[in-house]
C-alpha cells in the first residue's frame, strides 16, 4: 500500500479516535503518559454495537467472545501484499514476549477480516494460523464488519485495477463490479491493533508501524492498572 496513503490514514484514524474516546478517567491519563506506543481508548459510555460473525471453525462469533478475557484484535485481509502480514507477526512475537516474561495475564489473538467475500472461515483459518496456531480468525456479512469497524475508527478502501492500470477506487458500502472476484482487487486500510478490556469494549490502541517489544511494556502498565 502507498505509505503516504497509509500514512494520511493513519493520521485520519487517530483524529477519529481521540474525538470519539474521551476518557473520564483522570487516572487513565495519568497512565497515558507512561505509554510507549499505544493510546488509551477507553470510555465506558462508548459501547460495540452487536454484531453476529462466523469464526474460522464456523462457530458463531458475537460481542460475548470479547468478555471475560482480554483480547488483541486485528482488521486484516489475506490478499493484503505487507501490511497485514507484517501486523500478524507482530502479534504473534508480542504474544510470544508476554508469555516469556511470565505474566498471569496474556490476550487473546483475533483477526477480523474487511473482506469476507474472499477471506471464507477456511481460508482465514489457513492464513492466519500460519502466524501463529493460537490465532483466531474472524468472517461474516459484509454489513456487520462495516458497522463494527466504525467504533474502532478502522477504515478501508478497495482498489479495482483495469486492464490499462487506471485504478478505481470503492467505498466500503459499494458492491464490488461483475467480474472483480476472477481478477482480485487490492484493500487501502488502517493498520492499528487495538486492546479490548474484560468487559468486550475498546481499552488501548497501537497505530502502525508496530513495535511488539515496546506493545508488550505497555500491554502489562495497562492490564496493571485496569
Amino acid at each position: 500500500m502507498n505509505n503516504k496513503l497509509l500514512s494520511g490514514i493513519g493520521v485520519v484514524a487517530l483524529v477519529i479516535a481521540t474525538f470519539y474516546f474521551t476518557s473520564p478517567n483522570k487516572n487513565y491519563k495519568d497512565l497515558e503518559k507512561q505509554l510507549k506506543v499505544s493510546y488509551v481508548l477507553h470510555n465506558p459510555d462508548k459501547k460495540l454495537p452487536f454484531f453476529s460473525l462466523v469464526d474460522h471453525n464456523n462457530n458463531k462469533f458475537d460481542n460475548n467472545n470479547f468478555k471475560g478475557k482480554w483480547t488483541l484484535l486485528s482488521f486484516i485481509y489475506t490478499h493484503c501484499p505487507d501490511v497485514c502480514p507484517t501486523g500478524l507477526m507482530d502479534m504473534s512475537i508480542l504474544k510470544s514476549t508476554l508469555i516469556k516474561r511470565g505474566i498471569n495475564i496474556v490476550p487473546n489473538l483475533v483477526a477480523i477480516t474487511f473482506d469476507p467475500a474472499r477471506d471464507t472461515p477456511g481460508v482465514l483459518k489457513t492464513y492466519v494460523t500460519y502466524f501463529d496456531k493460537d490465532f483466531l480468525g474472524v468472517s461474516g456479512d459484509q454489513v456487520q464488519i462495516n458497522q463494527l469497524i466504525k467504533p474502532f475508527g478502522a477504515y478501508y478502501e478497495r482498489v479495482v485495477y483495469a486492464k490499462n492500470g487506471k485504478p478505481t477506487v470503492l467505498k466500503n458500502d459499494e458492491p464490488l463490479p461483475k467480474g472483480v472476484l476472477e481478477f482480485g482487487y487490492l484493500i487501502n486500510h488502517t493498520a492499528w491493533i487495538y486492546l479490548l478490556n474484560p468487559d468486550g469494549q475498546i481499552f488501548a490502541g497501537f497505530p502502525a508501524p508496530h513495535n511488539p517489544i515496546k506493545m508488550a511494556d505497555d500491554i502489562e502498565l495497562l492490564i496493571k492498572n485496569y
